[in-house]
């Protein structure tokens, strides 16, 4: 009986949105059948010794051995590889032969178009039995599941072997109106509900890239040869064995047509290939893969594939669906995901997925792009892991980091801004460090000028030791803000204007106290000329209470260090001050402890 898959609800999109998009079962499904192929072999194994030989079928091999023949498989398999392990497996002699004999048991290895295997046993009385497969990408562990598939086959007790190891699912039948009161599911341990019955409805599965489709390495109905090529597409060879052949080797001039490559072509021109390559295409000029492509393809001009599992390395490469591995040249394009990289002047991604770009200019069109470096960097899609440049630009739903010198996130939600200009019209999440920083909501922004659009706005009235009355604004994002104040010194001689920036952070201790620390620049300049006096700064750490919802009061001790235009003139504390260094005995800086009073109007 089989049992449906229900997928697990849709995890809240934290940490990075590309990475739940990339997650795949493919792997740990393809472990899962090599284990259950070992567990079904080794009972095979205790039940073939202790039952008696009723049907030649279940028999294990005699000492003679079996056939092995091995029929278009992908390029990737050792065919000497796969008789040592099915040797290994069988325990008994394993023969390549080129066909099938009678009266001798054989196992015929079959590469299917979908980049599948097909492996099939016949026993010495003309018994026959046959799965096919998936198989991993890796060549070892392609041999070692054929071995284990094979002593399955033999000993014919692997019923549910191609379920387990990657069978393709059926083709869902058409969906049926749902009754209007579907039963309740059955309680743990009770018997399924019967055939017909409606199903709850499944939770939606998480959208995942498609893979790059497999690129077939042998073509039904082509004829295989070994060498082949053309002066001209058409002119060569091909005049004879005409174009519907997969060449192992294939060497052409000007150009070159044939249906698929399964080895290495090479020519001074163009090389077309309708259907496939699996393995190299070399070219002055350029490679056309019309189908599939896995393996590699170099040219000085163009490279074209449907897909690409491998790497394509030329002045201009593109691909017309996924990518999984690399592209690099001046011009990379990708009409599919790229679960790779693209290093070239200009990087276009367009699908589900972008991993890395390197580029002058990079741009991804994707649900999910990771790393893009270069001058240039756009990327729009739901979500933008790292943009490193000189302009960034990512319109996205979440984008986790950027670092330039003018930085755009036109999306809810962004975690880090590095740059002179930021500019989030969401949420930031992190910080945004810079000397202009905009964010319509921010956790954490700090530059000279923060505009945050729903960030704290306070207006300050405040008062020092020095006779210095201010008035001024807060506004910043929830733990930092930028102070701009006005105001006047009404202690010495003269009243003298003042004007202070300063920048500071807010540390919450309850629902109505809180603390300020805060670093401010004072300039006081003569009210009729407006020449400098004297600059102070201002270090202070202020202790605040709100009285109402509408109004705090403040206070705290200060650490102020002043100098003037004359010695006279740089002594603003009342009660006296320290010269501070050894450099300038006649107009030193001085430093004295001082104390703020304020209020605060939210």
């Amino acid at each position: 009986m089989n049992t449906p898959h229900i997928a697990p609800p849709p995890a809240a999109p934290r940490g990075s949105p590309r990475r739940d998009r990339k997650m795949s079962a493919r792997g740990a499904g393809l472990r899962a059948g090599v284990a259950l192929l070992r567990a079904l072999a080794a009972a095979g194994a205790f039940a073939a010794a202790a039952a008696p030989p009723a049907r030649a079928l279940a028999e294990e091999p005699r000492a003679a051995g079996v056939d092995l023949v091995v029929d278009g498989a992908p390029w990737t398999l050792d065919p000497d590889a796969v008789r040592a392990a099915v040797e290994r497996e069988l325990g008994a002699g394993v023969t390549p032969v080129p066909a099938a004999a009678a009266g001798r048991p054989t196992l015929v290895l079959r590469g299917e178009p979908d980049g599948r295997v097909t492996l099939s046993y016949t026993a010495a009385d003309g018994r026959r039995i046959e799965r096919t497969i998936d198989i991993p990408g890796e060549p070892d562990r392609a041999a070692e599941a054929i071995a284990l598939l094979a002593g399955n086959l033999v000993r014919d007790e692997a019923a549910e072997l191609a379920a387990s190891f990657g069978k393709r699912a059926p083709e869902a039948p058409p969906a049926q109106p749902e009754p209007a009161a579907p039963p309740a599911p059955p309680a743990a341990g009770g018997q399924a509900a019967p055939a017909g019955a409606a199903r709850p409805a499944q939770p939606a599965r998480s959208s995942q890239p498609a893979p790059p489709e497999p690129a077939r390495c042998s073509l039904p109905g082509a004829k295989d040869v070994y060498l082949g090529g053309d002066i001209v597409p058409f002119v060569g060879t091909s005049t004879i064995d005409g174009t519907n052949v997969v060449r192992r080797y294939s060497l052409n001039l000007l150009g070159g047509y044939t249906a698929g490559i399964s080895g290495i072509e090479a020519g001074a021109g163009v090389n077309i290939a309708s259907s496939f390559v699996c393995g190299a295409q070399l070219a002055a000029g350029a490679n056309l893969a019309l189908g599939p492509a896995r393996g590699a393809q170099l040219a000085a001009g163009l490279n074209l594939a449907r897909s690409l599992s491998g790497a394509q390395v030329g002045s201009i490469n593109v691909a017309a669906g996924p990518v999984s591995g690399a592209q690099g040249g001046v011009l990379n394009v990708a009409a599919g995901a790229v679960d790779g990289a693209q290093l070239g002047a200009i990087n276009v991604a367009a699908g589900a997925l972008a991993d890395l770009q390197i580029g002058v200019a990079n741009a991804a069109v994707s649900d999910a792009t990771g790393v893009q470096l270069g001058a240039i960097n756009l990327a729009v899609g739901a979500a933008t892991d790292v943009q490193l440049g000189l302009v960034n630009v990512a319109a996205g739903e979440w984008t986790d980091t950027q670092l330039s010198l003018i930085n755009v996130a036109a999306g809810a939600s962004t975690d880090v801004q590095l740059g002179l200009v930021n500019v989030a019209t969401g949420k930031v999440e992190g910080t945004q460090i810079g000397l202009v920083n905009y964010a319509d909501a921010s956790q954490f922004s700090l530059g000279l000028l923060n505009f945050i659009r729903n960030g704290r706005n306070h207006v300050d009235v405040w008062g020092t030791e020095s006779g210095i009355v201010m008035a001024g604004l807060k506004h910043g994002s929830v733990h930092v803000h930028n102070i701009y104040g006005v105001g006047v010194r009404v202690a010495g001689d003269r009243p003298l204007l003042a004007f202070s920036l300063g920048l500071g952070g807010r540390f919450h201790l309850r629902e109505r106290a809180f603390i300020d620390l805060e670093v401010l620049g004072y300039s006081l300049l003569e009210p009729s000329t407006g020449n400098l006096s004297a600059w102070m700064t201002q270090a202070r750490a202020l202790l605040g209470y709100r009285l109402f919802p509408g109004l705090a009061v403040f206070g705290g001790p200060s650490y102020n260090v002043a100098n003037g235009a004359t010695a006279e003139e740089g002594q603003l504390s009342p009660y006296g001050s320290k010269a501070l260094g050894e450099g300038d005995t006649v107009n030193p800086w001085r430093g004295w402890p001082g104390l703020v009073l304020g209020v605060e109007a939210f």
